[in-house]
């Protein structure tokens, strides 16, 4: 009974010890998979990223004329002011060629790009940097509005959104609906920005208000 005691208890032992030895190779195994399968995603991920860069400046390159070293001194910038404002630097060469298709150079383009960056990332209500663009654009053509003041718009948007009942997205995108029509009727920047403000109080909708 003593050795079959032993016996059992050795095989036991022997058992579990190959299945612990098992589970440690299978976890190492699985491991390795996971920090590969994490590596290649990452690598993607890159290529992703560099082809959404290439195509935004390839959109900058058909609406301005620069040198070859022009362009890389822009995506030195780009990368450098991605970084200080919490963007990527396809939205910043993507926002410059939206401005840039206005006729702005690339330097205006620059930092009317890095004034709808700051937009999107203060303005509440403000979804992605294709609205805030838009916005700016809309309010700057409608009120002649020169790149050096345009942060005037954001400044005007974002005080009403932080004491109406209405958000800064929501000032913006009504003043694309209406900005050009306000001009012409006689109404400033901030007149126009400050009825849509009193007027969305009682309608509730931007959109409404903006038509």
């Amino acid at each position: 009974t003593g050795d079959t005691t032993k016996t059992t208890t050795g095989f036991f032992r022997s058992f579990f010890s190959g299945v612990g030895a098992k589970i440690g190779e299978l976890a190492r195994y699985y491991t390795g998979m996971s920090l590969l399968t994490e590596a290649f995603q990452r690598v993607r991920q890159g290529v992703q990223y560099v082809r959404e860069i290439d195509l935004a400046l390839t959109e900058l390159k058909k609406v301005t004329d620069e040198s070859d070293a022009t362009y890389m001194r822009f995506l030195d910038n780009a990368s450098s002011r991605a970084k200080k404002l919490g963007a990527t630097i396809s939205d910043i060469v993507s926002a410059s060629a939206d401005f840039a298709r206005l006729g702005y150079g690339v330097e205006e383009a620059s930092t009317l790009a890095d004034i709808a960056i700051m937009y999107e990332n203060i303005g509440d209500g403000v979804n992605d940097i294709t609205q805030a663009t838009e916005s700016i654009v809309s309010t700057m053509q409608a009120f002649g509005v020169l790149p050096e003041e345009a942060m005037h718009i954001i400044d005007v948007f974002n005080a009403l959104g932080n004491n109406f009942a209405i958000s800064s997205g929501g000032i913006g995108d009504a003043m694309q609906r209406s900005a050009a029509a306000m001009k012409a009727a006689g109404n400033t920047l901030e007149e126009t920005a400050a009825l849509v403000a009193a007027a969305n109080t009682v309608v509730q909708n931007p959109e409404s208000v903006g038509e």
